[in-house]
């Protein structure tokens, strides 16, 4: 976690953790910590491709790793919190990852889930 906040080491740090995750084995606390780091350097990231990048980790970890239902209202909320982020480039990335979660997220949950809760925020 602490690569990510070195501007050196977070593409690479961001690359293996994409890999760590697209292999679905680990499920521990550290692991959902990070990702929590990495929405928040999603949104605050000065360089686009690490926005995009972590938009991306994103959207797969709240996509293919267990969640309870209030963790993943926590991070949908911090997507729609963060639509008002300050910097432009935040904001963008924010909006790709909301139009990733619309995208993505299978058809029926995100009406009986998320639907409301997303759109209300927009």
């Amino acid at each position: 976690r602490s690569a990510l906040d070195q501007p050196v080491l977070c593409p690479s740090a961001l690359q293996l953790l994409r890999r760590v995750l697209l292999r679905n084995s680990v499920l521990t606390a550290a692991v959902y910590q990070c990702v929590d780091a990495v929405g928040e350097l999603m949104v605050t990231a000065y360089d686009r491709r690490i926005s995009q990048q972590c938009a991306q980790i994103y959207i797969d970890f709240m996509l293919d790793y267990p969640h309870e239902q209030k963790a993943l209202q926590k991070r949908i909320q911090h997507l729609l919190c963060n639509l008002g982020y300050a910097e432009d480039g935040g904001r963008r990335a924010v909006l790709n990852c909301v139009y990733l979660v619309v995208l993505n997220f299978p058809e029926a949950e995100l009406v009986s889930k998320w639907g409301g809760l997303i759109f209300v925020a927009a």
